[in-house]
């Protein structure tokens, strides 16, 4: 069976590791959001692009149209007067806009296909880095809640383990040896005790038998 001073140390080399790896996890995490936050910056910069292309081609288009608008009203003023090859050449250029305003409706209709995928997958990536970025925060915050459970618990592990179990071990066998002197004390108070008792007890006897032994000599004597 595993020691308690094994099971300590075992304790506090998985939490260090824990630490670490929340630290290592951590700046990996911020540098995910980072990354993901310059990707949505140059995303913006990539739609917007497509957005401007597409109003240039609108108005490309709509000038386009307005050219042969105007060449097919001189087109209708030449024909007024009956002037044939004005009203050709007039025709020439009004087709040749209409054809231009045509190509620029294609362009422009594909260009507004592309910018709406584009907008939709703008928004699709911006919702995932929002809750990206909320997840984080949250993940953060438990971090920095559990780094300081961690340490707080090892501090106080540390404490009882280092300090209050060797205080308690040192107080306990200063009781002992403090126990085991009073009894040597004890005993040698009782052995005198009991020598002083016997001795005083043997004194009184021979003082009474002297005084036995005058009396009854002083007695005879007298006689």
């Amino acid at each position: 069976m595993k020691g308690f001073k094994e099971i300590s140390e075992q304790i506090r080399d998985g939490i260090t590791r824990f630490i670490e790896t929340v630290d290592g996890t951590e700046s990996a995490l911020d540098k995910t959001i980072v990354n993901m936050k310059e990707r949505l910056a140059e995303a913006k910069d990539l739609v917007a692009t497509a957005i401007a292309e597409e109003q240039r081609l609108k108005r490309a288009y709509q000038a386009a149209l307005d050219s042969a608008e105007i060449w097919g009203k001189k087109a209708d003023a030449a024909s007024q007067v009956e002037d044939l090859e004005r009203v050709n050449a007039a025709r020439q250029r009004q087709q040749q806009h209409l054809s231009r305003a045509d190509d620029y409706k294609r362009q422009m209709n594909a260009q507004e296909a592309v910018v709406d995928r584009l907008k939709t997958a703008l928004h699709d990536f911006y919702h995932r880095f929002r809750d990206a970025a909320k997840r984080a925060e949250t993940l953060c915050y438990r971090q920095k809640q559990t780094e300081t459970r961690a340490k707080l618990y090892k501090l106080l592990f540390d404490e009882i383990d280092h300090d209050v179990s060797k205080a308690f071990e040192q107080a306990e066998q200063k009781l002992k040896t403090t126990e085991v002197e009073a009894d040597v004390w004890e005993r040698k108070r009782h052995r005198t005790t009991t020598e002083t008792e016997t001795t005083g007890e043997k004194t009184d006897l021979d003082q009474a038998l002297t005084d036995l032994k005058n009396d009854i000599l002083g007695s005879r004597g007298n006689d």
